[in-house]
């Protein structure tokens, strides 16, 4: 068997939850011993061949980025070069250039379309992407979706429910980082703080100005770190400066990894105050969950976020756009150890029979071990 990973991009360029997912599958099959490539556009104009064990990865060149889109002429002609070698290609969607390569190539082979989520705020794309997403959508052999929550919610999936099948993306287990002490210094300050941590770019859909705001009404010994870089920054620091958060609320821009691990290791809360559906799942509450963190998330309709997180049992659910719900969430969890305790334990738990990246690769091949019979 040989596999196609079709999508936007590839790590490190354009990264995102979508790319991650492309490396996690890319590598994780020809860990397993399947042989897979993946196929994207760079982030510059430069074409590039590179190599994972047995997998080669595909580098189109850029030609220029347009509403969020990688566009790439290379891009159909390196698909249509190389279609032939595949016995699957599994397309990643949204993405648009990619739809397109593949509807002008027209491989014969098996296509699995990996539903990561619908587009929602970009309206004027979507009048022409319409049309050959719903062509995909027929011409997918399977559909993977990463909840059940987003195939009834989704007005696209909804329509082709035969045809998919739910695989929750899955991570590895978080290895320890070595020499995270040279990062410490920056956090001595808060050595005694109770960390609330959020994870993400600060973009329109995560509601991140609702996360600030709940700082309010949380306990003195409590402060909210939110890591990320993004075009809502500079309303945050507003959000900030008008309410005096200076001592309760951190804006700490990009992180590195080792950073990330320490906070990962030392918060004591996990934060997601997302209140659209473009966020589907959000990976990094699985990664909380894997380092034992009780999650504090947001009911988005037709959103995975809730199914990842269970309310009641590895966190608390609370309504979108509601800070006061927030800061009761935080208090509730800091100020009864046997309940974060219960949550905590759970919260590991669900990590390791449900997301790991082992169980999401068995899962996948699976699947194209039955498409293939």
């Amino acid at each position: 068997m040989k596999v196609l990973q079709l999508g936007k991009a590839y790590p490190p360029a354009n990264l995102g939850g979508v790319e991650i997912v492309i490396q996690l599958l890319t590598e994780g099959l020809n860990d397993h011993g399947i042989v897979c490539d993946a196929l994207g556009v760079n982030d510059i104009p430069v074409y590039k061949i590179e190599e994972y064990k047995q997998g080669k990865i595909y580098r189109a060149k850029l030609l220029k980025k347009k509403f969020s889109t990688l566009l790439s002429f290379q891009l159909p002609s390196l698909l249509k070069k190389i279609t032939n070698q595949y016995d699957i290609i599994t397309i990643h969607s949204p993405d648009p250039m990619a739809c397109l390569a593949l509807w002008l190539v027209k491989p014969k082979c098996k296509v699995v379309l990996y539903w990561h989520s619908d587009i929602l705020k970009q309206k004027l794309l979507l009048t022409f992407y319409n049309p050959l997403l719903n062509w995909l959508l027929k011409r997918a052999d399977k559909i993977i979706a990463t909840s059940p929550n987003y195939i009834n919610g989704s007005k696209y999936l909804s329509k082709h429910f035969s045809k998919c099948e739910v695989i929750p993306i899955g991570i590895d287990h978080p290895q320890k980082v070595e020499n995270i002490n040279n990062e410490y210094k920056r956090f001595e300050h808060l050595k005694n703080r109770k960390v609330i941590f959020s994870l993400g770019r600060l973009a329109y859909y995560k509601g991140y100005e609702f996360l600030v705001k709940s700082a309010k009404e949380i306990s003195d010994d409590a402060v909210i770190l939110i890591a990320g870089a993004g075009e809502e920054n500079d309303k945050l620091v507003n959000i900030i400066d008008e309410n005096s958060l200076h001592e309760k609320v951190f804006l700490l821009g990009k992180i590195s990894e080792e950073e990330k691990e320490f906070l990962f290791r030392n918060a004591k809360i996990f934060a997601l105050s997302s209140i659209y559906k473009t966020e589907a799942y959000a990976i990094v509450q699985v990664e909380a969950l894997s380092y034992g963190l009780p999650i504090i998330s947001t009911k988005i309709p037709g959103s995975g976020v809730d199914w990842v997180n269970k309310d009641k049992e590895t966190g608390i659910i609370v309504p979108i756009r509601d800070s006061l719900s927030i800061s009761k969430a935080i208090n509730s969890l800091l100020n009864d150890e046997e309940l974060y305790k219960k949550y905590s334990e759970n919260a590991y738990n669900r990590y390791s029979e449900n997301f790991t990246k082992d169980k999401m690769i068995e899962k996948i091949i699976a699947l194209y071990n039955k498409l293939l019979v």
